[in-house]
């Protein structure tokens, strides 16, 4: 059976987070607010992958010295009507957002720093969002 595993940063300034918003002309969920990050490639550890997304989509150049797992999806999908293990980990990474330069990819169009509440998150994206204080 064929993995996938994703990962994805959720940028923490104090009580804040940084979602980024996707292109309109993405295929894959255009227009979205998302934390970033993407697949894991080929060789990569899941911390090298977690930094390299960064860098591609948000300019974050940091090495990632202190980051902790906050949520994970773990499921059976099909694609192509063969199953596919579907691991997507979430991480919280402390940062200064008054010490961050975003840089967005191609891939977003925009950035924001927003609540844990905030109205441009859905209920996927805010679900993420459950653990944080219990690690923090």
């Amino acid at each position: 059976m064929e993995t996938e595993i994703v990962v994805t940063g959720i940028v923490k300034s104090v009580d804040e987070f940084l979602v980024v918003k996707r292109s309109e002309s993405d295929s894959n969920y255009p227009g979205v607010w998302e934390f970033p990050g993407g697949h894991v490639e080929d060789g990569e550890t899941i911390k090298e992958a977690l930094e390299r997304e960064l860098s591609e989509e948000i300019g974050f150049k940091n090495s990632l010295i202190e980051f902790f797992i906050v949520n994970y999806t773990d499921k059976i999908s099909y694609k192509n009507e063969k199953p596919v293990h579907f691991l997507e980990l979430d991480f919280i990474i402390n940062a200064d957002k008054n010490k961050l330069e975003i840089i967005l990819s191609e891939e977003h169009t925009e950035y924001r720093w927003v609540s844990k509440n905030s109205d441009l998150l859905d209920d996927y994206i805010k679900s993420k969002l459950v653990n944080v204080k219990i690690v923090l």
